[in-house]
Order: structure tokens, then sequence, then C-alpha cells
């Protein structure tokens, strides 16, 4: 019990460290924007995404268009609402899937050594050795593009920088007192890994993923550009930043608007992973003051 007493405490101490940072305020704006029209896309979009209008194609922003029109007459702010949920679900699975994998694998690792803790860095090492941008174009090449495939190549590609946290950040842990007292009352090493090891070093992994999101994001809107991601008629940034290029000259929103999207839902979620760093770092505290 003493135990999640100190965690809850540690949570309300960060939380009221983030609410004093501006850039926490700033996140927090421009996330709870991009989620609500992931969420709420078909009720706020004002027209169909994927109904064509020849007679309307190029349009310039209009009351009836506030972002103009694509080639085919489609509504662009309506494409660009519909087009947060792929981004999302794909930042957020592919982090889940690292996350999970890499928690386990790492504190592992670390709290077991020897011949497992070799074998699970060399699957690290492995991983890493290729570039991730190589090795996420072969294994789209070999599964095929999808949404589905997108998010579980992203997760296992990001996976090692988990793994190779978690290890870290374990070896250190596993030596403190309170794993020493588990240990000897007998605790199972699942229960010490679950309860006493993960629980102090989810910070440095929230952290990470908090600026991994934003990469999450750019990795799904580059591989949609390519064709190798969410394949049209489907929206995605990427598919728009794709539709868009052909037509910069004669419909710049086509473009300027995808491009804006990824940028602030970028520039949000790593404002907020800086916030939640300075939070959770005792000595910015008295650099502060």
């Amino acid at each position: 019990m003493n135990k999640y007493i100190y965690i809850k405490q540690k949570f309300n101490w960060v939380l009221e460290r983030m609410v004093g940072d501006y850039r926490f305020y700033l996140a927090g704006f421009i996330i709870a924007l991009f989620f609500l029209m992931a969420i709420l896309g078909p009720y706020i979009a004002p027209h169909d995404p994927y109904k064509t209008d020849v007679r309307s194609r190029l349009e310039a922003p209009s009351l009836e268009h506030p972002a103009g029109t694509d080639s085919i007459g489609r509504d662009t702010l309506s494409r660009l609402i519909y087009a947060a949920r792929p981004a999302f679900y794909v930042a957020f699975g592919g982090l889940f899937i690292s996350i999970i994998i890499g928690m386990i694998l790492g504190s592992v690792a670390a709290y077991s050594g020897g011949f497992l803790d070799n074998i699970i860095i060399f699957f690290f090492d492995v991983i890493r050795a290729f570039p991730p941008i190589i090795l996420i174009l072969v294994l789209v090449a070999i599964v095929g593009p999808s949404l589905q495939s997108l998010i579980i190549i992203l997760g296992v590609t990001i996976m090692p920088r988990y793994g190779r946290v978690v290890r870290a950040e374990t070896l250190s842990v596993k030596e403190e007192e309170y794993v020493s007292v588990a240990k000897s009352m007998g605790a199972s090493t699942y229960k010490i890994i679950s309860f006493h090891i993960i629980p102090n070093i989810f910070a440095s992994v929230l952290v990470l993923a908090g600026m991994d999101v934003a990469s999450m994001i750019m990795w799904e809107a580059g591989l949609s550009f390519l064709g190798l991601g969410v394949q049209p008629p489907k929206t995605s940034w990427g598919v728009m930043l794709q539709e868009g290029y052909q037509y910069i000259e004669k419909a710049p929103m086509m473009l300027i608007a995808p491009a804006l999207a990824i940028i602030l839902t970028m520039m949000g979620f790593s404002l907020l992973a800086e916030s939640l760093r300075n939070a959770l770092n005792p000595k910015s505290e008295k650099e502060e003051s």
C-alpha cells in the first residue's frame, strides 16, 4: 500500500509542476484540438470527405469550403479532419507495441542477466543495425501497405529504444533496498518486475514516448506520401500531401493544410514531452529558482 501512496504522491507532485509550465497548456490545447478531430470527425466535418464534385474542383477557400477543394472537388477541411484518426491510430498503436514489448524484454534482460540478457540485447542490436527508413521500407514491401501493417512495423522498429532504456533503468533500480526486501520475502520475479521495478522506471519511458508520438506521426505521413501507408481513397495527412504536391500552384491549400496539421501536432506532443521531462527533473527546480 505504501508503494501506491508513494506513486500517487509523485504523480501529484509532477502534475503540480506541469501546471505551472506554459508549455503544458499550449501542448494540451493543440493535442486536445486534434484529438477531438480524430474522435468526432464524422460529426464536425462540414462535408463528406469522399464525395466528389468535379464542378467544384481546385476551388479557393470560401464560406462553403473553408480550406478549398481538391483536384476532384472533395472538401479539403473535411478530409483534414478525417485524416487525424489514422495519424493517431498509427502513433499510439505503434507506441503501444513498442512500449509493451520493450518494457517486457528490457526488464527481463536486466533482471535475469547472463545468457538471456545477451540474447535479448543481440535481438535489439539486430534491429538497430539497419537504418530505420530502410528496415521500414523493406518490411512494408514484404507485408504490403496498410494501416494495420504500418502500426506493427513501426512498433517493432522503434521497440529497441524502449528496451534499452528500460534495461538501463532496471539495472539501477533492481539494486534498491525495496527490491531486495521484496525478494527476501519470497516475491516472484513477475511481481518484482511488475509491482516494484516498472512503476519506478515508467517516468523515463513516458518522456520518451511523448517525443516519439511526434516521430510516429511524421513516419505515417511520410510513408503515406510515398504510397506505402494509408491507401486512397482513404485519407491521411500524407496522402493529402501527395495529392496536393501536384497542384501546389493552382490550389496551395491542398498542401498547406495537411502540412500545418502535421507541424502543429508534432509541436504539441514535443512540448508536452518537454514539459514532462522538466517536471520530472529535480535539477530544473533549482535552475528555475
